[in-house]
């Protein structure tokens, strides 16, 4: 007698049978997988033509009223959040200038150096250019929200509101600066001490020594 079974009794796959309507679910994804209308009536015996109709019919009618996904507005800020530290250099006050600016992820990792020669211009006029041109580039660069290090307490205080703008000459500065500022949906500004700050003097201070004219990025 051969070893092997004949093929006649063979266990044969046996599809599980219905024993209640199958969900909409199951016969979509089966009907999606086949593609086929008559394959999926006879995978499942108790739907019928008319109800596999209906079915994709009201598919459609879903599709059809759901709310459609505006393409055409704008990509819309995020959360992303820029670290500025921001300063000025005047070298006699007034004097030859430069501004120097370093802008960092919430890392630590710098995103932009920035640094422009001013020409002759005063340390306040300076420290309020540093933070207006810093500002700008962050709003390029897509920031949502800033984080401004100064080590000038002057012009920290009077960003804050906390000190008032007595020179006309910076009062158009301030208001500058401040109206840049609110393009942000959130901002903070932070006096801090000039050894903490050093990285944006030395840009200040490369941008005069370089004479530098416009943004060198």
């Amino acid at each position: 007698m051969s070893a092997e079974k004949s093929s006649a009794s063979l266990p044969f796959f046996q599809e599980e049978k219905e024993i209640s309507p199958p969900s909409e679910e199951k016969i979509l994804r089966y009907l999606a997988q086949t593609l086929s209308v008559a394959k999926t009536l006879k995978r499942f015996p108790l739907l019928k033509a008319e109800d596999l109709q209906d079915l994709l019919l009201k598919s459609a009618q879903r599709i059809d009223e759901s709310p459609e996904t505006p393409q055409s507005l704008p990509p819309q800020k995020g959360t992303l959040e820029f670290f500025i530290h921001a300063d000025g250099a005047s070298r006699g006050n007034p004097g030859e200038a430069g501004i120097g600016a370093v802008i960092a992820d919430t890392h630590g990792r710098t995103v932009k150096e920035l640094k422009r020669f001013l020409g002759m211009a005063t340390n306040n006029v300076a420290e309020y250019q540093a933070v207006i041109f810093a500002l700008e580039k962050a709003w390029q660069l897509g920031a949502a929200s800033v984080r401004v290090y100064l080590d000038s307490e002057l012009v920290a205080r009077q960003l804050r509101g906390e000190y008032r703008v007595r020179e006309p000459y910076l009062k158009t500065l301030h208001r500058q600066a401040i109206e840049t500022l609110n393009r942000f949906s959130k901002y903070s500004i932070h006096n801090i001490p000039r050894e903490e700050n050093r990285r944006a003097d030395q840009l200040a201070n490369e941008a005069i020594n370089q004479r530098i004219t416009g943004a060198t990025e």
